[in-house]
């Protein structure tokens, strides 16, 4: 199984592959996108990934998209930061688009739509937990398949995906983040290959 780390921007990138290309997009974009500048981003994940999953992580108040195929929610664990002007959000949604693949195989509390996972370690302020992604690339893919990952902070979905025998490309365009994601990803003893655009 190979993981591709790209270092540059993440669209200009997805731009560069073809029409039903990778079977799963996995990913946690940056909340404060505008909806146009969401609605370019899902028009691409929906040509490159045809006939897989899309799962986006958002904040319930600004929704990746208005309409999605299932909604799940991870619970987090309760935090005191950004509680300056309003109240501390411990709860994120995540949307789903379904593809070909649904794998219900597993114990029915894998398939519940409320996830209370918690984070291991400190690679990224917005990093979401091992356990969550897993459980998320499992259900939706297949061994072998290709997952995307275009905002990969730390890794999280591409170190998931070579777990679980499937191939992952992350992007990150932040220079120092991609090498906190590359310096994690050799300390979890996983081979990448790396490209910057």
């Amino acid at each position: 199984m190979t993981i591709d780390l790209i270092l540059g921007d993440c669209l200009k990138f997805i731009k560069t592959l073809p029409d039903d290309s990778v079977k799963a997009i996995v990913t946690d974009p940056p909340y404060d996108f505008s909806q146009e500048e969401r609605n370019i981003f899902q028009a691409e994940f929906r040509r490159i990934c045809k006939t897989g999953a899309i799962i986006v992580f958002c904040p319930p108040e600004n929704l990746w998209q208005e309409k999605c195929d299932q909604n799940c929610f991870w619970i987090k664990p309760i935090s005191t930061k950004n509680t300056s002007k309003s109240y501390s959000r411990f709860v994120e949604q995540i949307q789903i688009w379904n593809g070909e693949t649904w794998n219900a195989d597993g114990h029915w509390s894998q398939y519940t739509n409320v996830f209370t996972d918690l984070v291991d370690g400190k690679w990224h302020p917005y990093q979401k937990p091992l356990s969550l992604m897993q459980r998320l690339i499992r259900n939706h893919t297949k061994p072998g398949d290709y997952i995307l990952d275009p905002f990969a902070g730390s890794g999280t979905t591409c170190i998931s995906a070579q777990t679980l025998g499937r191939n992952s490309r992350g992007c990150e365009n932040e220079y120092i983040t991609f090498e906190n994601m590359k310096y994690r990803i050799d300390k979890e003893g996983l081979k990448y290959s790396e490209i910057t655009l």
